[in-house]
């Protein structure tokens, strides 16, 4: 009887889990979505006037500042999570972060963000980036990983996984002049796309969940017998 009630307990735990994590899933979409939807402008303008990759930019800001959610972009406008240094001469402000209360900036406008993002990384630290092809996201994030732009040892492997979730490659693509014409297109295209993953997360869930219970009961009944 304790066997059946554990057993009960962990699909119950293992359903609600899996649902939760379904319910997170749409919300980082549906931000995203309009993450992307304002600021893949900026990204892909950013590109033609630096080089650095509107797939990087746009990666970056989802990932660094959350979709525009985190408690640091809201009250920074810093979607790229860029600390001080000794050389900043603009607005600052004091986040908990690898350590307590470091220093970030602070800028009045997202705008201003991506454009600074756009500058820092033409430090010399990261020179290599511009030998790289435009459009080889992959090697960008690591190449951002190995001169040292993120402490976590998996920042490219989770830039990469932002960039091929969205499809954000193919902004690497477009023009500022003529994306406004397709950035519902792609929008929709990129909904579409993590809609059906979910569907076919979903049915595996399903089986996975009928499949258990198939083994428990088989086992149940062997030990019955």
């Amino acid at each position: 009887m304790k066997k059946l009630f554990y057993f009960f307990l962990f699909i119950l735990s293992f359903t609600f889990s899996s649902f939760s994590k379904d319910k997170k899933e749409k919300e980082d979409l549906k931000h995203a979505i309009e993450y992307i939807k304002k600021y893949a402008q900026f990204a892909i303008e950013e590109m033609e006037k630096f080089g650095i990759p509107a797939s990087i930019k746009l990666g970056q800001g989802i990932l660094e500042s959350y979709s525009g959610r985190s408690f640091l972009s809201k009250n920074t406008n810093n979607h790229f999570g860029i600390k001080c240094g000794k050389n900043w001469v603009g607005g600052i402000y004091f986040h908990d972060d690898d350590l307590p209360k470091e220093c970030f900036r602070k800028y009045k406008s997202v705008r201003e963000s991506f454009r600074d993002h756009s500058k820092f990384l033409k430090q010399p630290r990261y020179h290599k980036l511009f030998f790289l092809d435009k459009n080889d996201y992959q090697s960008w994030a690591m190449e951002l990983k190995k001169a040292g732009y993120a402490t976590s040892i998996k920042y490219a492997e989770s830039l990469i996984k932002q960039i091929e979730k969205y499809c954000l490659w193919k902004f690497d693509k477009e023009n500022s002049y003529e994306i406004n014409n397709k950035i519902d297109k792609y929008l929709t295209f990129i909904m579409e796309k993590n809609m059906e993953k979910n569907k076919v997360e979903q049915s595996n869930f399903i089986v996975n969940f009928f499949i258990k219970i198939a083994v428990f009961l088989k086992n149940k009944i062997q030990f019955s017998e």
